[in-house]
């Protein structure tokens, strides 16, 4: 269809567009209405897609994409008339400081919005309560807290309780989250730490490709579901991806030969806060960074190479001995990583509370070794998952072929993507599906930014050609189509599912909120029933307790009445009660006292071994 009518007829050209564009998303709602429950994800799932999902996904294929390019033919024909070039002259005239920043408030402000409004506060994960544990050992100037006596009642999933009582995961967001914790405000950090990012990517992409690929990059990070989802929660791959957002961008710099000192020794500062937030992460795509920077010594005097040299080792070694130190302080070596003595514990500890049920003598946190064919469907699994999570669109990786392989040095980009799932081939699962793959959030800052320079080449490309100024718009159109589909359609979908899990996640601290004085609140697993709702959430375990243990609500294990009974001869100031779901999927409270009128069962601890009895455990 030709985009190029005379004035008089555009109107009818752009109404007709959005007309075919609305009537495919009102079929698509309609199959959902009608046939799948308002599209009912069921999700739940490591590794495939659900089967709610999957259908989703098939009708979200195809009327998504018609939706999509007629958006994109009508965005196309509207770029010819006035009031958008008098908007696109503003833009251009608008200093790049000025941009970048309305995107940085604009990045903070979504996922804020959507964990206050669209979450209601709540946690997605086991993993953000345990990393605001680690956050307040921090504050309170420790790597590790005592282990509470009859220590079984506070084992908790991703938690060592071995005489010490400390998180698995590596301290690097727990230390970035700190001062919003001591604010009162730990939710804000990721929102931080996104808007952080804004500027990174901008800068890079300006650097790499001017400044059309640079607008183009950030509106990309901004409408990215997965990116604004995972800032919502308090899970740590957003940190990283700021901290490798950063060193992208001053390795592009070194790269031209740039001699600043302070450009490298921020790159060795960078990588190493990724690698103390996510050492996988940082290996798979900081090192493809570091050969970067090292090959591009070269262009440097012998005195530079020197200072520059210097100036990367002195921040490098400094992290890597707090690095080791944490490990010696909490595991007793220091290449004893935390993640690995969770594993030795949980074998201990009979793998009661634990996240495995079982462990192979040979385990590698993370990580299932086997044939090539099991990598790639493990790959093939994840990038499919991805392919639909990230921007919402049925095909996220619809730019890449159009970015440079070697030109605009886009090569340093590939080397990430490449780095990246390379070192991901074997990772046992690509994460759950509530929002999205979220062990592969990280890669989705090289791809979104040669999604942009693929935009950009394939306009240029197209002006170079001699194409009219409506065509070489399409390529920008259609991304503008893509983003304007996916908020029609895939993302209140995902919202929807989000809200319901949340929803019913946020429901026992709703209801603790009118226990009144100082209580014990002993809970089964798991914390939350899955029953009650048709998407499987991934809350296994209650929020784990302060360092101290000195909350107003002790959320402990519920071995059986009479182990309770006999924890609460510690806290004789406490009350002690028993958390129970309801048929209507309603939290309640009953005071242990009353226990045994309600048939209370003893408490699920899995394991492979016996409690002690109540006389064994004191």
């Amino acid at each position: 269809m030709s985009i190029e009518r005379g004035a008089s007829r555009r109107p009818w050209t752009v109404a007709g567009l959005l007309a075919g564009a609305v009537l495919a998303l009102c079929i698509f709602w309609a199959i959902g209405a009608h046939r799948l429950d308002w599209y009912e994800l069921r999700l739940g799932s490591t590794t495939i897609l659900s089967s709610g999902y999957a259908q989703f996904l098939a009708y979200w294929a195809l009327f998504g994409s018609v939706a999509a390019l007629l958006f994109g033919y009508a965005f196309a024909a509207l770029g010819e008339t006035k009031w958008a070039e008098d908007t696109y002259e503003q833009l251009r005239a608008t200093p790049d400081r000025h941009l970048i920043l309305a995107s940085s408030v604009l990045a903070f402000a979504i996922p804020a919005l959507i964990h206050w409004r669209l979450l209601l506060g709540a946690d997605l994960t086991d993993d953000e309560s345990v990393y605001r544990f680690s956050s307040e050992l921090l504050l309170s100037g420790r790597l590790y807290a005592d282990s509470p006596p009859m220590k079984l009642f506070f084992d908790h999933i991703f938690m060592i309780n071995d005489g010490k009582f400390y998180s698995q995961y590596f301290l690097g967001w727990p230390a970035l989250m700190a001062p919003g914790l001591a604010l009162g405000v730990p939710e804000l950090m990721n929102p931080l730490y996104s808007a952080l990012t804004v500027p990174a990517i901008f800068l890079t992409l300006r650097d790499l490709s001017g400044r059309g690929a640079a607008v183009i990059g950030v509106l990309l990070f901004l409408f990215a579901p997965m990116v604004q989802f995972t800032a919502a929660t308090q899970l740590s791959h957003t940190s990283c991806m700021f901290a490798l957002a950063w060193m992208t961008y001053l390795t592009v710099r070194a790269n031209r030969g740039d001699a600043a000192w302070w450009l490298h020794a921020g790159i060795a500062s960078t990588f190493s806060v990724a690698f103390f937030i996510r050492p996988t992460v940082a290996v798979a795509i900081g090192v493809p960074l570091l050969f970067v920077w090292a090959a591009a010594l070269h262009k440097l005097s012998s005195e530079k190479r020197l200072v520059a040299v210097l100036s990367f080792a002195a921040p490098a070694i400094s992290f890597a001995l707090a690095f080791f130190a944490v490990n010696a302080v909490q595991n007793g070596s220091i290449t004893y990583v935390a993640y690995k003595r969770a594993g030795d514990y949980a074998r201990e500890n009979g793998f009661h509370y634990a996240a495995w049920s079982s462990l192979p003598d040979d385990w590698t946190p993370s990580f299932g070794f086997g044939s090539l064919d099991l990598a790639l469907s493990r790959t093939g699994i994840a990038l499919t998952r991805l392919n639909f999570a990230l921007f919402g669109w049925p095909l996220a990786f619809l730019f890449l072929p159009f970015a440079s392989w070697l030109g605009q040095r886009a090569w340093i980009l590939w080397l990430m993507v490449f780095g990246f799932i390379l070192s991901h081939a074997y990772l046992r699962s690509p994460g759950i599906d509530t929002f999205g793959p979220v062990h592969y959030a990280e890669i989705v800052l090289p791809i979104i930014m040669l999604s942009a320079l693929g935009v950009a080449r394939l306009r240029n490309g197209l002006r170079d050609l001699g194409a009219s100024p409506s065509v070489a718009r399409l390529p920008v159109a259609l991304c503008i189509g893509l983003i304007a589909a996916a908020l029609c359609g895939y993302v209140p979908v995902r919202a929807l599912a989000l809200h319901e899990v949340s929803e019913l996640i946020r429901r026992p601290a709703v209801a603790a909120e009118q226990i009144e004085g100082q209580a014990i609140v002993f809970t089964n697993r798991p914390f939350i029933r899955r029953a009650c709702s048709a998407n499987r959430h991934f809350v296994l375990a209650q929020e784990v307790n302060d360092p101290d243990f000195e909350n107003r609500i002790l959320w402990v294990n519920h071995l059986s009445v009479a182990h309770d009974r006999k924890l609460m001869e510690l806290y004789p100031d406490r009350k002690g009660l028993l958390m129970l779901w309801g048929s209507d999927c309603r939290p309640g409270f009953v005071s242990l006292q009353d226990a045994e009128r309600f048939n209370v069962p003893d408490g699920k601890s899995g394991g492979s071994t016996s409690i002690p009895s109540p006389e064994e455990m004191r």
